[in-house]
């Protein structure tokens, strides 16, 4: 892993590339030398001086043959002309090479470094820190072959990881966290330059660092931290994952990395003085914590988020055991202050990216991103044996009940998520108190089913919908190729289960396109290969959503090789033939009809019905299975000129 240099980087400029010589600070002595930028400098202005040169020579050969010498008037002017020419044309020459060059050293990169590179201007005026956290991470992995990023935010005391974007088939990252007087926070807000885990481990400074941070640093997965300065303070923290597949970071890199940090610290310092003054706005008056209605609001864009990137959060419910008693018994002043040293309790046992409401009376919530059942089961007996002890030690006898759901397997939709845990506090409550219980527990003490039928249906049309509204070019795709699918496996005696599963899985086969940028979704012309990839992920995207859902479990294989090719040309695992699952090669019927019949960003103009049919026949064995295709082909007959009808 190449670290970061403790002096500034070299300039882009060739006539500075000696710069580039192996730097002594501390730090920087473990960097190898990497002269990738000076290589590149070389070739633009030697290509530059190549095309050049030749107009230099035929210009000198011709003024020999004009002129009776050299050394005359008019050679003597053609001569100082040219060389103010030539340097002149270098210059001019400089930019289409450097175009050129870089194409060479970047391949499919190049856009993406560029888009990076434009990142500062997009993002100026965003004030939403989740939009502007997926606008500034979502390029650039790619760009840079980084195997991950997040944005490092300071929150209670800690500069914590709150949004990350990982390239595609890599694990989402684990939470990254330091102290805000770590001596590695202190070192990035100092020097304001790049600083590598290598940096950390070996250089001599960092020493100082105690067996805690040293122990977190070698098994956190982060490769590279960039320091995001805003007025002389370090607002922001951009840690990047390993180079992939096994590289270091160049100079190119961190120039890049420096340049962008640098330019969108101001836009990320500002999102997050107006997020915290958004919070502010909504904050309760007597706790401190946020209110009830924020809560709802955040919950939202919890479930927006997670939907887009796969992820996963929970949700606690707290409620005072008690209250009502000890307030009627010593008054609302005191109960008042049992509030507040109930809010201060949760706020010392949550994690740092946790958010903690109160949502009414004696009642709090709290928001766990990123946070498993069990994960949240911790959180909650963390607070529960606060309040207990905190309680305990004044001599008051309160204590707290607490029930956890985790989207989506307790609930897709915010009401259902939000009742599965009300559910597992009211048992908390009737199981004797001072307890945590999880909705997923009370399911099967009690038989309730948080996950029936409805609900997972409801689920399925929600997805869907969400599918819709992100590419309005295909609106009512998924609900088509639903109905197709359906006609076949009818045509195919399927016992009305399968045609169930069928159908949510036709409705639900692009969900995994919610986390496909909309510039490559609604892309008009073509896909480049970085594009296409992207593109191609969607059916392992959509598993990774879906997954959590335990009723949509018999859809998952159906959604993950609806794109596979009877010759095995397809994707994502190249399976062949029958070793794909049947209800994915009638999905794959299904959605290609709708999607050849309906007009698209890159082909507006659609097929007739019988010139779609046609293509899959001719598919037929290629791309799609043969006896499917025949199956389909028949389940329409003429009737009357130009009209169709469906057999039943």
């Amino acid at each position: 892993m190449a670290v970061a240099p403790a002096h500034r980087y070299p300039p882009e400029r060739a006539d500075s590339a000696g710069s580039a010589a192996p730097v002594t600070s501390p730090v920087g002595k473990h960097q190898a030398l990497n002269l990738r930028p000076a290589v590149k400098e070389y070739l633009i202005y030697l290509l530059a001086s190549l095309l050049v040169s030749p107009l230099y020579i035929v210009s000198l050969w011709g003024l020999q043959h004009v002129s009776s010498g050299w050394i005359t008037p008019t050679g003597i002017i053609t001569i100082a002309l040219l060389i103010f020419i030539l340097p002149w044309l270098i210059v001019e020459l400089r930019q289409p090479v450097q175009r050129r060059v870089d194409k060479i050293l970047y391949g499919n990169r190049l856009a993406q470094r560029q888009t990076v590179l434009d990142l500062p201007r997009k993002i100026i005026d965003m004030l939403s820190l989740s939009d502007l956290a997926e606008n500034l991470l979502e390029p650039i992995p790619g760009a840079l072959g980084a195997s991950h990023v997040s944005l490092l935010l300071p929150v209670n005391g800690e500069f914590i990881s709150q949004f990350a974007h990982q390239q595609s088939g890599v694990a989402q990252p684990l939470t990254i966290k330091f102290r805000k007087d770590s001596h590695i926070v202190k070192w990035l807000a100092d020097n304001n330059k790049p600083l590598s885990r290598e940096n950390i481990r070996t250089a001599s400074e960092f020493r100082v660092l105690n067996d805690a941070e040293r122990n977190f640093v070698e098994t956190t997965d982060f490769g590279l931290l960039v320091p995001m300065n805003s007025r002389g303070k370090l607002v922001g923290v951009l840690a990047l994952g390993e180079k992939m597949p096994r590289g270091s970071y160049t100079y190119d890199d961190l120039d890049l990395l420096t340049k962008v940090s640098t330019e969108s610290a101001g836009a990320v310092a500002n999102a997050h003085l107006y997020a915290q003054t958004r919070e502010r706005v909504h904050t309760d008056e007597l706790t401190g914590l946020l209110s009830h209605g924020f809560f709802h609001q955040r919950i939202d864009e919890e479930i927006a988020r997670c939907s887009r990137f796969g992820s996963i959060f929970s949700v606690l419910f707290l409620d005072i055991d008690v209250f009502k008693s000890y307030n009627d018994a010593f008054g609302h002043l005191a109960g008042d202050e049992i509030l507040k040293k109930i809010a201060q309790c949760i706020k010392v046992a949550i994690r740092g990216i946790d958010i903690p409401f109160r949502y009414g009376g004696d009642e709090f919530s709290i928001l766990l991103p990123e946070a498993s059942l069990d994960d949240a089961y911790n959180v909650a007996e963390r607070i529960r044996r606060r309040v207990e002890s905190e309680m305990d030690s004044k001599g008051v006898a309160i204590t707290c009940s607490i029930g956890v759901a985790t989207w989506p397997t307790s609930g897709v939709m915010r009401e259902s998520l939000l009742q599965a845990a009300d559910g597992a506090l009211y048992w908390s409550k009737q199981a004797g108190r001072n307890r945590v219980s999880l909705a997923s527990d009370l399911s099967r003490t009690l038989g309730i089913n948080f996950n029936g039928e409805q609900e997972v249906l409801s689920a399925v049309h929600a997805l869907a919908a969400t599918v819709d509204a992100k590419d309005t070019s295909t609106y009512g795709h998924s609900k088509k190729a639903s109905e197709y699918a359906a006609r076949v496996a009818e045509a195919l005696h399927y016992s009305s289960d399968k045609i169930s599963t069928l159908e949510a899985a036709a409705l639900l086969h692009d969900i995994g396109k919610i986390k496909v940028p909309d510039r490559v979704l609604l892309k008009p012309g073509p896909l480049t290969t970085e594009e296409l990839l992207a593109i191609r992920e969607h059916p392992k995207f959509g598993v990774a959503i879906l997954k959590h859902i335990k009723g949509l479990s018999s859809c998952l294989p159906i959604i993950q090789h609806h794109h596979e090719r009877f010759d095995g040309k397809g994707y994502p695992a190249g399976l062949i033939a029958d070793s794909i699952p049947l209800e994915a090669r009638i999905l794959a019927v299904a959605d290609a009809y709708d999607a050849m019949t309906s007009p698209r960003p890159y082909r507006p103009q659609r097929l007739s019905h019988q010139e779609a049919v046609d293509e899959l026949l001719r598919c037929a064995g290629s791309h799609f299975d043969p006896e499917i295709v025949k199956i389909f082909a028949g389940l329409w007959q003429p009737v009357g000129k130009g009209a169709i009808v469906t057999r039943r």
